[in-house]
């Protein structure tokens, strides 16, 4: 982890000068010296537990990075943390004797020291406990974020291809459908086929041109859906759309293929013919939810996956917006609500 507090250059050079001073200000504390600070200040004696405190983080870094090479694995954390606090209290014993028996016996002449011994090694055996308790904890919470990160980033690829994949999906069912109706209308009538091979030709060259957008204007969008009712009427006028959207929400943008979508979904589990017209209303609510409204009069025999279109458009919007898609079904009639969005850069402006 080398952005982690121990490599900090920063604190590799502040930290045993502050702590350093700390431990001199706390051994007087002991020894009931205190109060005598500024008048027997002795600087080499604060010089000594820099040093000392020096020794023992550079000790405890080097201790941290041979121990991150040896236990690669998160599965194997308790094991560490187990070794890393054994061998960093006996690692900070080890130096605080030889450093402290060196300063007495060279550099002061005292051959008795044994308080001052036990004196410095309880204090920097906490010191070490509370080093590698705090970089253990750091470790912990950087592997955690880094796991939930991941995970974010899984979601994001998985929700960006299934909206990739929502807006390069063709229609099989519509386009057997309208396969089906040229075939029959290039032997009945040939001047009906080539008006209805322009109507699909417009209808895919819509969802082809919006292959890339991520957004597109409501209207746009609603005026597809009108091309697909007109490829659905070609023969017998039994659906019919009625826009009642606001004009202050046509500048709202929709996922490209929202609006045929739901029109699709709803022609096809309804029974339509003449004396069960199918009628759409398209209605705007609220601050931005764009409404589908018809008479219930579903199949007898339920088709095959019935809500197909609106899962693939929940998981479509799910990239942009927490905002769920509605279907009610009361009084009669089925609604359906979508959220409208709008680009960042619009909510900028």
């Amino acid at each position: 982890m080398e952005k982690n507090f121990i490599n900090n250059l920063y604190f590799r050079i502040l930290g045993p000068i502050a702590y350093g001073f700390m431990v001199y200000i706390l051994v007087l504390l002991v020894n009931d010296r205190l109060a005598e600070l500024t008048s027997n200040f002795e600087l080499f004696e604060v010089l000594f537990c820099v040093a000392l405190t020096y020794a023992n983080f550079e000790a405890l870094r080097f201790l941290v990075e041979v121990l991150e090479k040896q236990f690669k694995s998160s599965k194997r954390l308790q094991i560490r943390m187990f070794v890393q606090f054994g061998v960093a209290m006996l690692v900070s014993l080890c130096i605080t004797y030889l450093m402290v028996a060196a300063y007495f016996i060279y550099l002061v002449g005292f051959s008795t020291f044994s308080t001052e011994l036990y004196l410095f090694g309880s204090i920097f055996l906490v010191s070490s406990l509370f080093y590698n308790a705090l970089y253990l904890s750091l470790l912990f919470l950087h592997r955690r974020n880094e796991i939930v990160l991941q995970k974010e980033m899984n979601l994001k690829k998985n929700i960006e291809y299934r909206l990739q994949a929502f807006k390069n999906e063709v229609n099989p069912t519509l386009l057997y459908h309208s396969l089906e109706t040229l075939i029959s209308l290039i032997y009945e009538n040939r001047d009906k086929a080539d008006d209805y091979i322009n109507s699909l030709a417009n209808y895919y060259r819509y969802a082809l041109d919006n292959k890339q957008d991520e957004l597109t204007p409501l209207a746009k969008d609603i005026a597809a859906g009108k091309n697909l009712i007109a490829l659905l009427n070609f023969d017998n006028a039994y659906i019919h759309l009625s826009d009642e959207t606001e004009a202050g929400f046509q500048e709202f943008e929709i996922v490209p293929g929202s609006v045929p979508q739901l029109i699709f979904h709803l022609v096809r589990n309804s029974i339509i013919s003449a004396t069960h017209p199918l009628n759409i209303t398209l209605f705007t609510q609220g601050e931005a939810v764009l409404g589908f409204k018809c008479k219930l009069n579903e199949k007898l025999q339920p088709v095959e996956k019935p809500l197909r279109e609106i899962k693939d458009l929940q998981q479509a919007y799910a990239f942009y917006t927490e905002e769920p898609i509605v279907r009610v079904k009361a009084y009669q009639e089925v609604t359906i609500k979508v959220p409208l969005l709008q680009s960042a850069l619009e909510e900028i402006e």
